[in-house]
């Protein structure tokens, strides 16, 4: 998701470009599998001392549901507004000064904004702790390991041992 913002970098502060995004092999993290291409728009605009990124994408992600174990697929809507800094000066070429600040994004010594990292950082904000399949999953039987979704199986409720007490005084009545 490279945008090359040279001439962008030229103009006057307020001046943008807009993109549309269509990216088919971009990998997100290792630990995340992305089913189909990213899409989404982008707006670049020049601000004082760089660009300003903003915009939005959609995607699905597959994961494993944490009361199944079934693979599913997500869709997910993430929008991002993100600041870039120049590394090299536009007109001389020279180097600039190391970026400081933490929530800011390097422009490339080629004058190329990656959104690929900014937009991994708010996937991963978005993605669910616990990803379940559906709010009604009903999860595998702790006993024999069925998938309830399918329908209950034959295992008898387990006795919990800390109420046999209570059975033996009823017994004594």
């Amino acid at each position: 998701m490279l945008y090359n913002v040279a001439q962008l970098m030229k103009a006057s502060v307020g001046a943008s470009l807009s993109a549309d995004i269509h990216e088919e092999d971009v990998q997100i993290d290792k630990d995340l599998k992305l089913i189909g291409p990213i899409e989404g728009h982008v707006r670049l605009r020049r601000l004082n001392q760089g660009i300003l990124a903003d915009g939005w994408v959609d995607l699905t992600l597959e994961f494993i549901c944490n009361r199944c174990l079934n693979k599913f697929q997500q869709p997910i809507h993430v929008t991002f507004m993100e600041r870039f800094q120049p590394t090299i000066d536009i007109i001389t070429g020279v180097a600039l000064p190391p970026i400081e600040e933490e929530d800011v994004f390097a422009i490339d010594d080629h004058h190329q904004v990656d959104l690929t990292e900014a937009i991994r950082q708010r996937v991963l904000l978005e993605i669910p702790m616990i990803p379940i399949c559906r709010e009604d999953c009903a999860g595998l039987c702790p006993q024999c390991g069925h998938d309830l979704n399918l329908g209950p199986c034959s295992c008898q409720p387990e006795e919990d041992a800390r109420f046999n007490i209570l059975k033996e005084l009823l017994q004594d009545l």
